[in-house]
């Protein structure tokens, strides 16, 4: 769309004028004729916020990147689906309502504290990141009215309680006994556990782990370097365990660069996590990440009780985070 602006500039030049020669702009509702009189007219069309679709905006948010901050597809889609549910519950159709809707209510209260009360405040808390500020910046840019926003942002949710890993012996010990057989017996799904237990890999990296990440820096310090990580940034170095570090570089038999698990994704997704839950006695929601806190755990103690440590070799964006989760009662020395 060509927008056409005004100037205070003097042009002496004759030339035919404007009012003899109208131009035909595309606007929002329609073709028109303008002339230099209604040149004023047209800016303010132009720049009045618009009302897309709610089904227009779930496109717009999924398939635009924020120069900076910008989050991953899949945490876009998981927002989108979350927010579907909300809307969908409230009544609201995203293909036939416009996002003027999003500032309605349920029962006397605006949608999103309707569904904290009655549903989840997680699904708000997952739909809402669609309304960060970064994002509502981009939306104005688009010119999209952000106003019927407000009581998404404005609504007090409390933060996730960060539940305390509790470690157990007997647990661990059937993980150690079963997943160190696979050695022998099924190489690939020991080298999941070696990633996971050993370096605190989570699925989603033990996918993407590549024999060449596997490094070395100046001081002699083992690293695998994580791509794309969660905590932000096109990769992150860890520190990791050099007795774990050897142990996995040393099944690199073939000196290859390619997947350390080089298996069918559903292998690592699904048959490891089955494995853990039938054969190790894991009850965890999620089995996988079990072992990585295992390895947080492990690390920490292993240097100190140092929640800094534990923090770089799991990759947290805070030492305060692995704090939460793996700090517990002090290791105190006997006295006598």
């Amino acid at each position: 769309m060509n927008i056409l602006t005004q100037t205070s500039a003097l042009d002496t030049n004759s030339r035919p004028m404007m009012n003899a020669n109208p131009i035909r702009a595309v606007l929002p509702n329609g073709d028109t004729l303008i002339t230099r009189d209604g040149i004023s007219a047209v800016a303010d069309e132009l720049a009045r916020p618009s009302w897309p679709m709610i089904e227009e905006l779930f496109w717009t948010y999924e398939s635009s990147r924020l120069t900076a901050g910008n989050p991953k597809d899949d945490t876009k889609r998981k927002n989108v689906v979350a927010m579907r549910r909300i809307l969908v519950r409230a009544g609201i159709d995203p293909v036939t309502c416009d996002i003027r809707h999003f500032a309605g209510s349920v029962g006397n209260r605006c949608i999103p504290e309707w569904y904290v009360c009655t549903h989840s405040a997680n699904d708000v808390r997952l739909a809402r990141s669609m309304f960060s500020k970064r994002w509502i910046m981009f939306y104005r840019s688009q010119n999209i009215d952000t106003r019927p926003f407000a009581n998404w942002v404005a609504l007090p949710l409390q933060g996730i309680k960060v539940k305390q890993f509790d470690p157990n012996r007997e647990e661990l010990a059937r993980i150690v006994e079963k997943c160190e057989a696979l050695i022998v017996n099924d190489p690939q799904m020991w080298l999941m556990y070696a990633l996971a237990y050993g370096l605190g890999l989570r699925s989603s990296e033990i996918k993407r782990a590549r024999w060449g990440d596997l490094q070395e820096d100046f001081d002699g310090n083992k690293l695998i370097r994580i791509h794309s990580p969660k905590s932000g940034g096109k990769w992150q170095d860890r520190p990791c365990d050099p007795a774990w570090w050897n142990k996995i570089l040393s099944r690199n038999i073939a000196s290859s660069d390619g997947l350390i698990v080089d298996v069918q994704e559903d292998r690592i997704t699904r048959d490891f996590p089955q494995f853990l839950r039938e054969e190790c006695g894991v009850v965890d929601l999620r089995p996988v990440h079990r072992l990585r806190k295992y390895c947080g755990h492990r690390v920490m103690r292993s240097n100190g009780n140092n929640a800094f440590v534990a923090s770089r070799a799991l990759g947290h964006s805070s030492v305060e985070m692995t704090s939460r989760v793996y700090v517990g009662n002090p290791q105190i020395a006997p006295s006598f």
